[in-house]
């Protein structure tokens, strides 16, 4: 689950992710600008032999990420969010930066993520994943399909030890085939 909110005059990402029945915890985060303002997880190990299970995570999804949006939107993260200079007078270039970031960390949780558990059997522990999204305002490449490029080889640098190089490759080929690069797209969707 997935969403954007607007609050005070700035855009935040709303992530709500479920890890399956291996990895019962649900993971609700809040990014500002490809950075983690908060984080909260939730364990579901009680309802994995539940008939209702599939239902029961559904509606525990929606609740924590319901409740991360009422935090953000009820002031609990202003402190944080005040240490985050506005991004008026920002030169335009930083702007499209930043929301490349934030489309980058989008597409990292949403597509890339999932696909490496999916395709690879690869499931990156927690300090791996907030260790990639924290390099990602630093990606170098002056396009997005450079820092795109840079984003999967930070993965790899990370799977390499659980997966053959030529079956990386083939699944990097695969989430590109899926991906448009558009110069003249508007910054804020990457694919």
């Amino acid at each position: 689950m997935n969403e954007n909110i607007r609050y005070k005059g700035r855009v935040f990402h709303v992530q709500t992710e479920e890890r399956g029945k291996e990895r019962p915890v649900l993971v609700c985060t809040l990014f500002y600008r490809g950075m983690i303002l908060c984080e909260e997880r939730l364990e579901y190990q009680g309802i994995i032999n539940s008939d209702r299970f599939q239902e029961q995570v559904n509606q525990l999804s929606k609740d924590i990420h319901k409740q991360m949006i009422e935090n953000l939107r009820k002031g609990l993260y202003d402190e944080k969010i005040d240490a985050f200079p506005m991004s008026e007078g920002v030169p335009e270039e930083a702007t499209s930066l930043t929301a490349d970031e934030d489309a980058l960390e989008y597409l990292f949780r949403s597509y890339l993520l999932p696909s490496l558990i999916r395709n690879l059997k690869v499931d990156l522990p927690e300090h791996e994943v907030l260790a990639i999204s924290e390099k990602i305002p630093f990606l170098k490449g002056s396009s997005k399909k450079e820092r795109y490029l840079s984003l999967c080889a930070e993965i790899y640098s990370r799977v390499k030890d659980r997966c053959d190089i030529e079956t990386f490759k083939s699944l990097v080929k695969k989430w590109s085939t899926g991906i448009r690069f558009h110069v003249d797209a508007p910054p804020d969707r990457f694919p």
